[in-house]
């Protein structure tokens, strides 16, 4: 069964996420984690992909991003991914592939949902035992939204400049969002979205998003249609 198109959007977010072949380590100094969010800040000014929020994890990365155009987030991934990947293979005098397969990515509808996935992405060293609190993790956005640093190259969703009319307010608002841990059925919508490429919206967001895309929005049920009579 040939795989679906991605449902990419100018203007609508997205959850992307890429991950080491065979779910390998793909990070295994500061320097290339380094190198990686330059080469990350450097084609997402050169393609106009907008980053809002990210995470390195061991094997894999998250990114929350909105595109400028249905281009700009496959010639990032492409861009970072072909430049980790030759230094990774020179690095470790190895050949192959270090990603497994394509980019994963839901299109997400902001007011519900992206706020959400931006602490799905920086809760995610939490979740799995890394570290005890997301501010520990060096390389995160988590961070820069609390205010223990600048990211510069950060671009903040407006939906996280509502939660306070100062930089002071939003990070103490982003604190304290960022201590309670997500529900279970969020953690599970967020994930099978994403693991499935499904768009991540209210039936009214899928209503407004169905007409720009001739892909399905939605799974389909499982087993052979049922016949339709015809009178």
């Amino acid at each position: 069964m040939a795989r679906l198109p991605r449902v990419i959007l100018a203007g609508y977010p997205l959850h992307i996420m890429v991950r080491g072949n065979n779910s390998q380590e793909i990070f295994f100094s500061d320097d290339e984690r380094k190198s990686y969010m330059e080469w990350l800040k450097d084609a997402a000014r050169e393609y106009e992909l907008a980053i809002h929020a990210f995470v390195l994890m061991p094997s894999h990365v998250h990114i929350l991003a909105t595109p400028k155009t249905p281009l700009s987030a496959s010639r990032v991934m492409q861009s970072v991914g072909r430049r980790y990947a030759q230094m990774f293979n020179q690095s470790y005098h190895r050949t192959g592939t270090v990603w497994e397969g394509r980019f994963k990515s839901a299109l997400i509808e902001p007011e519900p949902y992206l706020l959400l996935c931006q602490k799905y992405i920086e809760q995610n060293p939490v979740r799995v035992g890394l570290v005890s609190a997301a501010e520990k993790w060096d390389w995160s956005s988590c961070r820069h939204h609390i205010g223990a640093e600048t990211i510069p190259w950060i671009s903040d969703h407006p939906l996280y400049w509502a939660l306070g009319n100062t930089p002071f307010e939003r990070q103490l608002a982003w604190q304290k969002i960022m201590i309670e841990p997500i529900k279970n059925d969020d953690l599970l919508k967020v994930s099978d979205h994403l693991n499935y490429g499904w768009p991540l919206v209210t039936n009214f967001g899928l209503e407004q998003i169905s007409f720009k895309t001739n892909r399905p929005l939605t799974p389909r049920r499982a087993g052979r249609p049922k016949l339709v009579k015809i009178v």
